[in-house]
Formats: C-alpha cells, structure tokens, sequence
C-alpha cells in the first residue's frame, strides 16, 4: 500500500495532459471550452494549469484565446476552491464532471484524504456514485485487484446495483456473482470478506440476505410500527348507516364502494385499491367528509407534485407532497420531525418507496390513523421497495378492493382497453371513440407517424392541439426513446424563435418543459410541467409558467433542473393524469415492454390514447406479465 501522507505526490502521479484538457473544458473554468483547452495543452503539457494560474499573459499566443479570455479564464481557475491537483487528477482518472461535483458536495475539504485513504469508500458514501467509477480512482492509485477494500466495496456495490434495481436487498449468490463480474475476482475470494463488510456494517445480514443498512432499517422499522398502528385498535367505529347513501351529485354509492367507506373508516391503517375508472376518488371524498364531519384533522399527500395536484383538484382539499410535507431540503434530509394529524391519507401508493414512507410513519402519531390509495396493478416505485403490494399480500393490513368501471359503463374506451390489457387480453381499437390502435410495421415508420398525429392528424381530425398531446415512451434512449423524439418534436412543432442552449439540449420560447429535481426555492417539484414564455439571450436567462400559474426563471447554468416535455417516460408520467397520449409500441422497447408498464401508460389519458406501432410488439407486452417481483421481506415481517 502507497504512504499515503504525501497527498500532492500521490495525485500529481496520476495526472495526464487528457485530464488536464477535460478540467479545462469543463464547467469549472470559464471562458475556456474544448478547443481552446486542446491548444493550451499541446502549448504546454502538463505545466498549463500551472502556467494559465500565474502566467496568464504567457497563454495570449494561443491562437484566438486573446489576453481577456486568458485572464478571465485564471482567474475562474484561481477561484476554484478546491486544489487543482486533486480536479486534475479525477479528471484523469476518467472520473465524469458529474461524479467529480458529487464528490467533492460529499466530502469537501476532506476530498483529498478520503480519495487517498480509500476511494472505494465512495461507493455507499456517495449515493448515485457507483463501483465503476470508484474503481477508475482506484486503479489511477495503483490499489492492486485483490485488494480487500477493493472486493469490500464489490460486495456493497452489488448490493446497491439491486437497490438500485427497486429492491431491498440481494442474495448472497445474487451479490456475489455481481460483485466477480465488476471486479474480475472470483467468487470464492470476494465472499471470505463478506464478514469483514458486515462487521464493517457496510452491510446487514437478516434472514440470510444482505442489505444495506438503510433499507434493512427501513423495511424492519416500517413493518414494526405499521403493526403498532394496527394493533392499537383505537379508531372509533363509525356504522355504516352513518355513512351517505349518494354523493354531492345525488349519484347512489353501490355496495362495494359502501362496503370500502366502512373499511377505510373503521381501520387504523388500510388500503384502497382499484383500476382507473373503479371509483377510488369517490370513495376517497366520502371517507374524508365523514371523518371531517367527526371533527379529524385529515392530511392529505402523494409521492409527487403532480400527484399531490392531482388529488387536490379531485378532493377539493390541499394536498401535499411527501417530501414537503416533511420538510425536506436537498443535502439536509426531513426537518419536520412530527406530524400532528389524526388520519394521513397518501394517495399513489404503488409509487411509495420504503425509506420515504418509513420517514412518513417516524414523523406520525402512534394514534395516526393511515390510509393508502393507489392502483396494485400500475408499475412499483422508481425507488426501492414494493410498499403497497407487500401491505396488500399481509394479514396484517385490511384492503379494499374496487372492481367496478365506471368509466366503461360511461363509454371510455381507454379504460376497456385497459382493463383488457390487464386481463391479458388484446385490447380492440375504436378509431371513433378515445382508444386507437394505429399499426406501424418499422422504427421510421413508427417514429414518423407519432409526428403526423401531433402535428396534424390529431389537430386537424380531431381537433386536438398539439400542446394538449403527450407523447409517452417506455424508455429514455434510442429513436423512440423521449429523448430523442423530444428533439424531433421540437424541430418539428417549434423550430424558430428566441433559444438558450446548455451542452446538447435547446430551449426555446413555446417549449412544454419538465422540472427533474424538487426545487423548493422555486415552488417546483420533480415531475412539474410547464411551457417557456420567455427567453433573454442577454441575460442567458428563460422564464417558464407552470400549469398552477406559477413562473420561475431559470440562468444558463441551471437548465440541468429541466427538459423537453414533448414526450416523457411511463415513469415520470405515472401519478399523474393528461388528455391525450400518443404511445409507440416496437420490439426495440422489448426490455421495458411489461403488461403494467403498458397498462399504466393506458391508463395516464382521460380523453384520449392512440397506440403506434407494431401487432406483435403489443401481444408480447400483454402477454408479459413477468411479475415485476422486488427483493423484500416486508409483507413477511408484517405477517408475524
């Protein structure tokens, strides 16, 4: 092992000129760019910070760089307030402008001693840092293969790549078979330090089964205090003769919905369950006057805004999302510790991860009474844990189920195709009516089309602006992935005006936009859309209106927090209801092409949803219904 007290040595032995090149292009020095960094570098090797630092004049002679952009540029350089050898060396190493930010946000001072010491630490210190990149530093140091902090951080890496894949915890066989094929270490070797990992706590073992510690905490502190609420027996009962025979319509409740209200009312923590079209807001309405009328101080909150405005536009009551609700600050965590409410109503419960709704269940009252709402047939959470359903599959937790559609009954051909989908069913297309299936039979053809019905077809034949239609995909990348249709739309609804551009992205004045992070200064959250009404090239600054009214403006540096909005994923989407969808189904998506994932996008249009694509792309996703099964022991520790 290297002597680890001469930092500056260590690091400035894994410099290269490539690195020096990259911390020059990028956004830690101004005025610079890849050109300009490509010649300073040939002019001066491995010198050039060095020289750009203290001798900016020195660098004028660079063709097109001039004395001002050279001295602007040093002096970026110079305010930099972390040490120039360390960026160099992370940029040499191969280490992303991304990762180096979350780094250093990390660690801050102590970068340098906590990457020396042991930079595969990183892997659980940093959240969305993964073994790969950890590896890259490593290997720059000269830390050898077998290394036990090398094959330590494996083995909590392949823990956290199953994490990340929505579960909470990995088998040893799962673990170990990941950890050797990211490592190149057998497996025999990476488990004689599984022990030392536990005894480390970098990891937990229960059940046979490892975790990382935040999610065995969660999922054992989550289960212990929903029992204690269930088992409290404190709700006082209210007979169903209390309950109102008809809504504020004078609609008649049928039984099932009757029977659900007395469920809800009358547990101290429940579940409310059904498909789109099944009555579950009705239901919900009801249960909150009756608990209003009995004096309940009632909350209500989602796992998301859009989800969180949604349910305030349904119930008529302020709704809130989780994160706000418990004052989260980015970097900081939850500041507010207690909640006092006597029921907590959290709609969108198939998004419920299981740190957040653990971090809900810390901040209640014993006596709280819990209901969650959602549909057990929609895509899990992004997040780790599988929530509602592992309450549903428990004794422990009462369900109401609705199974009704009254949207059928009203004529939504969106929800019988929906329904059909989630029976396993080829659904049938209704050109006349709110759901279409138009055959494609290739990616170009497929891809062009989806721009006729926005552009055209739909606002021509149906008279449907192409601002009201979202184009929904199962996935980021490829040529029917949001990304790329997000461009193709752009070009194709809104190619001219006023625009600011950041790395490859362009946005324009008219641009629908979507926020990607949870912005409270702002009074946007992650998931929020809205359209750019104003762009000042000037000022490298652009302005958006949001559907709630709200306006925010953004600079230059900090449209990372957005993207186009022309087209988005089923995941983003999900919690949240639009008009009309346009849908491409293709065996390029075949992956992602899941009878829940395709029953959730469905089920996101109120008035309208045309399917693109391909026959046998869409029978294979109705067939698909490969349980989506996450790694949890939570609906087991709630059964004993």
């Amino acid at each position: 092992m290297k002597d680890t007290h001469d930092i500056p040595a260590l690091l400035s032995e894994g410099i290269t000129e490539e690195g020096i090149e990259r911390l020059l292009a990028s956004d830690f020095v101004e005025g610079i760019g890849p050109a300009y960094a490509r010649r300073l570098v040939e002019a001066f090797g491995t010198d050039t910070l060095n020289i750009l630092a203290n001798n900016p004049e020195g660098c004028s002679g660079i063709k097109g760089l001039g004395e001002a952009r050279a001295l602007k540029a040093s002096e970026s350089l110079k305010a930099i307030r972390y040490p120039l050898p360390l960026l160099a060396f992370l940029f040499s190493a191969g280490v992303s402008e991304m990762y180096i930010q979350r780094i250093l946000g990390k660690y801050r001072k102590h970068a340098e001693t906590v990457i020396i010491k042991d930079p595969y630490h990183m892997v659980e210190d940093v959240w969305q840092l993964h073994f790969h990149t950890a590896d890259k530093i490593g290997k720059a140091l000269g830390i050898a293969a077998d290394d036990p902090r090398r094959l330590q951080a494996a083995i909590v890496g392949a823990v956290k790549h199953y994490a990340d894949e929505g579960h909470l915890f990995a088998t040893i066989p799962e673990t170990l078979a990941y950890a050797s094929a990211i490592t190149g270490i057998a497996q025999e070797e990476i488990e004689r330090q599984i022990e030392a990992t536990i005894e480390d706590g970098r990891i937990v073992r229960s059940r046979g089964v490892l975790y990382l510690p935040v999610f065995y905490n969660a999922e054992k502190e989550g289960a212990e205090k929903i029992l204690a609420i269930a088992k409290k027996g404190g709700t006082e009962k209210i007979d169903v003769s209390d309950i109102p025979t008809t809504d504020d319509n004078g609609i008649e409740y049928t039984t099932m919905q009757i029977e659900a209200m007395e469920t809800l009312l009358n547990s101290p923590v429940s579940v409310l369950t059904g498909g789109p079209g099944s009555g579950k807001t009705t239901v919900l309405r009801a249960v909150i006057d009756v608990l209003e009328k009995e004096g309940k101080h009632v909350t209500l909150c989602a796992p998301t805004g859009r989800a969180a405005k949604r349910m305030t536009s349904l119930t008529g009551r302020d709704a809130s999302t989780i994160h706000r609700l418990l004052g989260y600050r980015q970097g900081e965590g939850y500041h507010k510790k207690q909640l006092d409410t006597d029921v907590l109503i959290i709609d969108e419960g198939s998004m419920m991860e299981q740190v957040l709704f653990n971090h809900l269940l810390d901040a209640i009252r014993p006596d709280t009474q819990v209901i969650l709402v959602g549909d057990a047939d929609q895509l899990p959470a992004v997040g780790a844990g599988d929530v509602m359903r592992d309450m549903i599959k428990s004794p422990a937790v009462p369900v109401a189920r609705l199974e009704e559609n009254f949207r059928q009954e009203a004529g939504s051909s969106i929800a019988e195709g929906a329904k059909a989908i989630n029976s396993g069913s080829m659904p049938e297309s209704h050109p006349d009516g709110d759901f279409m299936i138009i055959p494609e039979s290739t990616t170009r053809r497929i891809h062009d089309r989806i721009l006729s019905l926005v552009a055209d077809e739909l606002p021509q034949g149906k008279g449907i602006p192409s601002s009201d239609i979202f184009v929904v995909t199962p996935q980021q990348i490829g040529p029917l992935g949001a990304k790329q249709l997000n461009v193709d739309l752009q070009q194709c609804l809104n190619p001219e005006g006023p625009a600011l551009r950041r790395g490859e992205s362009i946005f324009r004045i008219g641009d629908p936009v979507m926020q990607t992070s949870n912005a409270k200064d702002r009074g946007v959250y992650n998931g929020e859309t809205g359209r750019i009404i104003d762009v000042d090239p000037e000022r490298q600054t652009l302005t958006v209106e949001y559907a709630d009214g709200n306006q925010s403006t953004y600079r230059r540096s900090e449209l990372s927090e957005l993207t186009l909005a022309y087209a988005t994923t089923v995941h983003k989407l999900q919690g949240c209801e639009v008009p009309n969808i346009v849908f491409p189904v293709t065996m390029t998506h075949k992956p992602m092409l899941y009878r829940n994932l395709l029953y959730t996008g469905i089920s996101r249009a109120s008035r309208l949803c045309v399917l693109v694509g391909e026959e046998e792309a869409l029978r294979y996703a109705v067939e698909n219904a490969a349980p989506t099964l996450r790694n949890s022991n939570f609906r087991h520790r709630l059964s004993e």
